[in-house]
Parts: structure tokens; C-alpha cells; sequence
């Protein structure tokens, strides 16, 4: 069986269980197709990736997502008004289509649906996040590219049933939905023993620094827990993409004369993720809404953080509640609420390391039982040969 995935940018950091996941299919031939290729660390050389010839002419070695911002921004956004790309994908792939296109994002599967059905091909879409909500109410447009989008296509996916719920109110037909949760590959994450001492809390928060991450409220919460913490300490660390966001970030660390206690930092390779985890007590990521209406989903940097053993500190926003178990895996405050989620940071801070471990190990075993990279890829492995019986006996 021959898969296209279809992406705007193959692959940002962020998406790094996705490189995970289709690297854990078998018996399926996994080709790639994205107008933005990255040959960083997920660039599979087992994979067959479709290189749009201006970007094999001209800049044919980016090595991260940051590289030439001007043209990734260029190539990627063009395809929405001048779809060479798919163009490009139809000339090449008519005479061998593949049995099967899936697109990840929404938007990605409406910018692919013309080709799918020019190919005769079925269509499986995967939603993340900012195409839930984010993308209809800043582009309405999308409503209706969506409402084709989901009569249209074979199978919808989500990362959780939240998720299905959500594009079912959306206008997503029940039958068309289907459930492939995000997992981290576990041996990249390994159980690390920690020593909790009552008295003291090493937190870390890694994430993109955008609106829904936030970190406004994990710095409001730590800011009050502090008064009665003397010893608490926070790092943050990612991607400075929102710069307005960080810009009130700092302002608010000085104002409150926070800069003793904080230690910020830039962007954490997927590499060096889980043993610069090794170094923190708990995790925090206090997800909420945006104001124009993006959302997490199912973030799973908090799945790697508890398969090292890490307890999270978190939010009851969407999907998080069956990310991370209240009371055993770490803890949920309301979405928004500094005061709660202070008071979950001085019970961690207070916390004996018997009661710690209790929850370290929960968090792993946790992850280990739900969210294994292998169980979602024989899920999504079952999803495609339900769409193609004719291939589903063939091996590679």
C-alpha cells in the first residue's frame, strides 16, 4: 500500500510524533509531499519525498523550520492563490498514483481534495488545532471549504474523542470520523528516578510562545506561589514566535521582579528534549483559548514529559483532562485560574518525595498503556486498508 502525505511544511519540530507515527507503519510505503521541505533530523531517507523543483533549484538544504522564513512563507502561502504544487503532484503521480492521499491540517486537506478526486484517489484529513477553530473565524471562508472539505472526504481524523465532538459540531458526518491518538515513540523518552525534596520545585514549561500555551498564567500562578516558595524556580523555553506575547512576558517577569527565579531560554531540539527534561520536577502548560479562537488539541509534549516521569502541572482546556490524569499523573486547574493552579504548585512545592513518586510513576505508566506510537500506527494502519481494500494484502 503507497500513502501521500501531504503537508504545508515538512516537518516543523512540532510535529514531531507525526514523523514518529509514519515511521512506525508497516507494510506501508510512506511518500511525502510538501511545496516546503526541512531536512532536519525527520527528513526519513526511507521515505520518498516529492521536491517541488523551484525549492530543489534554488534552496535545496534548509535544515531547520527557521531557515529562509521569506521563502518557506512564499512557497507555502502561494499554494492557497496559485496552486502550482498540487499541479506539479498531478503531473508526476498520474501515470502511479498512490492508493491513498492524506493531507494533516484542514486547510492542507482542502487545498488537496482537486487532486484527490483528479487521481481518483480517497482523501483521509487529520485535524491538529488552529484548524478547528482559529482558521473559520479569522478566514469565514473556510466554513464553506470545510463543509465540502468533510462531505467530500473518506475519513476525518482527530486525536481524541474531544476532538471528534468538536468537528461533529463543526458539520463532520459521524461515520466519517475517526480517532488516531497522538503518541510519542516511548524509548526515545525514558523513565528518569527524580529525588523531590519538600521545599523546593524546579519547574519548566517548553512550548511555542503563543497566546493558547499560556504562559501568562503560569506567570501570574508562579508570581503567587513564590510568596510562599521561596526556593521555586521556572524556566520557559521555546519558540519565540508571538513576539507581542513575549514582549508582555518580560514586562511582566520585570515588573515583578521575577529574573531571579526565571530562567529563559530558545528553542529545545526534539534531540536533546528528553534529557534536558532530566533536570525539573514537574511540567507545566496551562493551555487556554486565544482570543481569536485557537485552541490546543492534544499536546504531546505533555505525553513526553510524563513518560520521563515528570508530573503536569496543567489546565482542564479540551483534550488536557485525558492528557494528564488529575490527581495521579499531575494536576488541572480551571482554564485561566491563577489562583488554583498557584495552589498546585505550592502542593508540589511542599510535596514529600513519597507522595512524589506516586505520581512519577503514574505518569509513565500512563503513557505507556494509552499512548504508545505503535498502537497508533496500527490504528491509522487499519484506518487506510478499510479505505483500500485491494491493497490491504500487499506487502512491500
Amino acid at each position: 500500500m503507497k500513502v501521500l502525505h501531504l503537508f504545508d511544511i515538512y516537518l516543523p519540530s512540532t510535529l514531531s510524533w507525526v514523523a514518529q507515527l509514519l515511521d512506525s507503519l508497516q507494510e506501508v510505503e510512506v511518500e511525502i509531499g510538501s511545496p516546503w521541505m526541512v531536512r532536519n533530523q525527520f527528513f526519513n531517507p526511507k521515505f520518498k519525498h516529492h521536491i517541488f523543483p523551484p525549492q530543489r533549484w534554488f534552496l535545496p538544504t534548509p535544515a531547520t523550520e527557521f531557515d529562509f522564513p521569506f521563502w518557506q512563507k512564499l512557497f507555502t502561502a502561494s499554494q492557497r492563490h496559485l496552486p502550482t504544487y498540487p499541479f506539479f503532484l498531478e503531473k508526476k503521480l498520474g501515470n502511479a498514483p498512490p492508493d491513498l492521499l492524506h493531507a494533516h491540517f484542514g486547510p492542507t486537506g482542502c487545498l488537496y481534495l482537486p487532486l484527490a478526486k483528479k487521481l481518483n484517489r480517497p482523501l483521509v484529513v487529520t485535524f491538529y488545532g488552529f484548524d478547528y477553530s482559529k482558521l473559520p473565524n479569522l478566514r469565514p471562508v473556510f466554513r464553506e471549504k470545510y463543509r465540502q472539505l468533510f462531505a467530500e472526504a473518506a475519513k476525518v481524523v482527530a486525536a481524541s474523542e474531544v476532538g471528534c465532538e468538536k468537528l461533529k459540531s463543526m458539520g463532520c458526518p459521524a461515520e466519517k470520523l475517526a480517532l488516531v491518538p497522538p503518541s510519542p515513540r516511548i524509548e526515545a523518552f525514558p523513565f528518569f528516578e527524580r529525588k523531590k525534596m519538600a521545599g523546593q520545585l524546579r519547574l519548566v514549561q517548553v512550548s511555542t510562545f503563543t497566546p493558547k500555551k499560556g504562559h501568562l498564567t503560569t506567570l501570574e500562578a508562579f508570581h503567587l506561589a513564590l510568596k510562599d516558595c521561596p526556593h521555586l524556580h521556572l524556566t520557559l523555553a521555546g519558540e519565540q514566535q508571538d513576539k507581542a506575547l513575549v514582549s508582555r512576558l518580560r514586562d511582566y517577569i520585570a515588573t515583578h521582579r521575577l529574573e531571579g527565579n526565571i530562567t529563559w531560554l530558545d528553542f529545545i531540539s526534539h534531540h536533546d528534549m528528553a534529557g534536558f527534561l532530566r533536570q525539573f520536577d514537574a511540567f507545566i502548560h496551562p493551555s487556554c483559548h486565544a482570543p481569536d479562537g485557537d485552541h490546543e488539541a492534544t499536546p504531546v509534549v505533555l505525553l513526553e514529559a510524563q513518560a520521563t516521569g515528570l508530573p503536569v502541572l496543567a489546565t482542564d482546556h479540551f483534550d488536557l483532562p485525558n492528557e494528564v490524569l488529575h490527581e495521579r499523573t499531575g494536576l488541572l486547574a480551571p482554564e485561566g485560574d491563577a489562583q488554583v493552579l498557584a495552589a498546585h504548585i505550592r502542593r508540589f512545592y511542599f510535596m514529600e518525595n513519597a507522595e512524589y513518586q506516586q505520581f512519577s510513576q503514574n505518569a509513565r505508566h500512563h503513557v505507556e498503556q494509552n499512548f504508545d506510537v505503535k498502537n497508533s500506527a496500527q490504528k491509522l494502519r487499519a484506518l487506510y486498508e478499510a479505505l483500500t481494500p485491494r491493497s490491504s494484502h500487499l506487502t512491500l
